[in-house]
């Protein structure tokens, strides 16, 4: 069983609903990381909920990119 990575680049994040729900990666320009689920995406900003239930709102001008593994079945 393998992974590989599903990138969304700061053009492809606004208005994007296949990251709702999804537990991801969030890395803003200033290269912090940001782990949690996506719990709202709108066209000009995406909320993450971390593991601590701490609510994070982000304007997609912040971001860089928002990444997450998949499972394979090779």
């Amino acid at each position: 069983m393998g992974k590989r990575q599903i990138i969304y680049r700061q053009e492809s994040i606004g208005g994007n609903q296949e990251l709702l729900n999804r537990e991801i990666n969030l890395v803003t320009k200033e290269a912090r990381v940001w782990h949690g689920r996506v719990i709202s995406v709108g066209s000009n900003e995406v909320e993450v909920k971390d593991a601590r239930a701490g609510k994070h709102r982000f304007t997609v001008d912040q971001i860089d990119r928002i990444y997450y593994d998949v499972k394979t079945e090779y």
